[in-house]
């Protein structure tokens, strides 16, 4: 009787492979269609395919991993997959790279904003300045900030202040800089002059955390960075999250939050060490995210938020200590989480308004927010709706065959000569356009959401799938088979264009994972437009790192959002993030925030009745003829 072999799942693609025991997790990977960066051919020289193994085991540490993985590391369970080989069973996280890409980074913050009103302030002090007095050093010193506008008489100060006062006026010959937070708390107090104070803003994903580090005194972003959120270990999407806390009371929370603090620390002493500032220097913190990972960022359970009414345990934004977080920062430093506006609509929802402000113009906005949940806005100064729909992770590339995220070597554009059937694509982390592989250039590694709509669109449009998604015969391409599982599938790219030594397809089980996507996006702007009695959209905002690559034809194409002028839909990159940046920079944003988030008018799609009509409908490709312009199968 044969031994069954092992599985090796890797996340965050849910890709699972059966693997021999001795075969290298690397081997499993390529086998399983994962990429790992292993540019020195899997001999432990380069150090580039760190994994965590997060279930399971992968064998004994062999000599050269101690050179890369430090014994803290391994303890937590990372290994080169060079190195670490199949003995059982076991569960892999592939850490990302920076998926936010340096175009969607810079088209986000191409300036400071133009208003630098930050909550954290500085103001260097001379003791000798207040004269001889038996006053205490805390109270001389503050009498003498007494006059400065806006600063409340007898400021408080954090313990660690008092804690290092005297020392630092000693170190100082009594000059020291005091750092103020929202007027009222001393919550530093550094020798002389001291260095300007930082911030950090976060923006917390299902799928991906984004970072980005400001100078508080100028406005600019000195450092920005992203990872995959490691809250992928517990599920893909808000619900499995939900269910983990709820499987493990108390417990569970405490872990998905361990993880993604965790994580969020790593990557501020990476951004640390490449960009030479001290975490230390961060003073103040911004936080927003959606309603589930707000909660989760806060310790609190989520529970709740899986049962109907959906309601959430604070909705009002969060002032908390760093040291009580465990963030790695300034421990004194404020972390100011933004408010949520209902269950599923949550902080980065808000943060996204407060950077477009579609409550100061007269025409009505369709904002969206494309990510694993994608959140829609509809209005004006006069009126404003918001609704959460379920799109799940398939536009960031989870649960494709073939999919990744939008990372380097990621197919995020495509182009199909109709009467040839042949593709042209475009790879991140190179320029232009490729036919095959060319020597020298950077091999793909899989096809990312925003190639993947090109994909769904462009077969649409040659006539090889119809208007309910399903493949046709009209066309014999070479790039038209039956897979090994029997399944029809349409090949991006040969095997030997790409990295992995296996090609890359888009299979009829990954279209219909578009179409539900879709179908949810698009349902979800109609009921909103229905309640407003909107026929057409005058504009329309699409906001997250995915919008950035999107091809705004192609999207239109396919009915992911209803129809509207091309020259009349902006892509904003991450506007959440934009939103968190604007919030620390300047101080009014929060209150704003927290007045923006009342006035929105939240619809609980679930509970529409129209809503499964409408996601019936939209289906179909593209959901309507929606006007002039609008593409429609070749040959029609």
């Amino acid at each position: 009787m044969a031994v069954k072999a092992p599985t090796i799942s890797f996340l965050p693609s849910s890709r699972q492979t059966p693997a021999p025991v001795g075969r290298t997790i690397l081997e499993a990977a390529r086998e399983a269609g994962v990429w790992i960066d292993a540019r020195c051919s899997g001999k432990g020289e380069c150090g580039k395919c760190r994994i965590r193994v997060v279930e399971g085991d992968a064998g004994v540490s062999e000599g050269k991993e101690s050179q890369f993985i430090s014994p803290g590391d391994r303890a937590l369970g990372y290994r080169l997959a060079c190195m670490a080989r199949v003995v059982g069973d076991a569960t892999i996280l592939v850490p990302g790279e920076d998926v936010l890409t340096r175009e969607a980074a810079k088209k986000v913050f191409s300036g400071r904003s133009r208003v630098l009103n930050p909550a954290v302030k500085s103001y260097t002090v001379d003791l000798t300045e207040a004269g001889k007095s038996p006053s205490a050093y805390l109270e001389r010193l503050t009498g003498l900030l007494s006059g400065r506008q806006g600063l409340t008489k007898g400021l408080s100060a954090d313990l660690a202040v008092l804690q290092h006062l005297a020392d630092a006026l000693r170190e100082g010959n009594d000059r020291v800089t005091l750092v103020v937070w929202m007027d009222r708390e001393v919550i530093d107090v550094r020798p002389g002059s001291g260095e300007p104070c930082l911030g950090l803003a976060l923006d917390v994903g299902t799928t991906t955390v984004a970072l980005y580090v400001c100078d508080l005194g100028k406005g600019s972003v000195i450092s920005s960075g992203s990872v995959i959120n490691p809250q992928v270990l517990f599920g893909s999407d808000v619900m499995s999250r939900i269910s983990y806390s709820s499987a493990h009371p108390g417990e569970g929370v405490r872990r998905m939050q361990r993880e993604l603090v965790d994580g969020v620390n790593t990557l501020i002493m990476q951004m640390a060490a490449n960009d030479g500032f001290r975490a230390s220097r961060i003073m103040d913190m911004t936080v927003v995210g959606n309603t589930v990972m707000h909660h989760i960022f806060l310790g609190i359970s989520p529970d709740r938020l899986g049962l109907w009414p959906f309601t959430p345990s604070v909705e009002g934004s969060v002032d908390v200590k760093a040291r009580d977080l465990g963030i790695a920062i300034n421990p004194s430093a404020y972390v100011h989480v933004l408010p949520v506006e209902a269950g599923f609509v949550g902080a980065d929802n808000v943060a996204v308004l407060i950077s477009e402000q579609p409550y100061e113009r007269d025409e009505t906005s369709l904002i969206i927010d494309l990510g694993t949940n994608g959140e829609v806005v509809l209005g004006n100064r006069a009126r404003m709706l918001s609704c959460s729909c379920a799109t799940g992770p398939a536009l960031e590339g989870a649960h494709i065959s073939s999919g990744v995220r939008a990372t380097k070597g990621a197919i995020e554009k495509v182009r199909l000569d109709p009467a040839t059937g042949e593709v042209d694509y475009a790879v991140v982390g190179t320029e232009g356009w490729a036919t095959g592989h060319r020597p020298g250039e950077l091999r793909p590694i899989g096809i990312c959401g925003s190639g993947i709509i090109d994909v769904v669109a462009h077969l649409f449009k040659a006539g090889l799938i119809g208007e309910d998604g399903a493949f046709t015969q009209r066309h014999h391409s070479p790039r038209l088979r039956k897979g090994a599982s029997g399944v029809q599938e349409f090949v991006v790219a040969w095997r030997d264009e790409t990295a992995m030594g296996t090609d890359i397809v888009l299979t009829q089980k990954d279209i219909r994972q578009i179409q539900l996507a879709k179908a949810a996006l698009h349902a979800g702007c109609t009921i909103a437009m229905d309640r407003l009695g909107i026929t057409a959209i005058e504009r329309m905002v699409i906001a997250g790192a995915f919008g950035m690559h999107l091809d705004k034809e192609n999207a239109l194409t396919i009915g992911l959002f209803p129809w509207c002028d091309p020259a009349k839909i902006s892509l904003v990159g991450n506007a959440a993030g934009h939103g968190a940046y604007l919030a620390l920079v300047n101080r009014e944003k929060r209150e704003e925030a927290d007045r923006i988030a009342r006035r929105v008018t939240h619809i609980e799609l679930a509970l529409e009745e129209g809503f499964q009509k409408a996601f019936l409908n939209a289906l179909s490709l593209p959901h309507t003829l929606p006007g002039p312009g609008a593409p429609k199968p070749e040959g029609e």
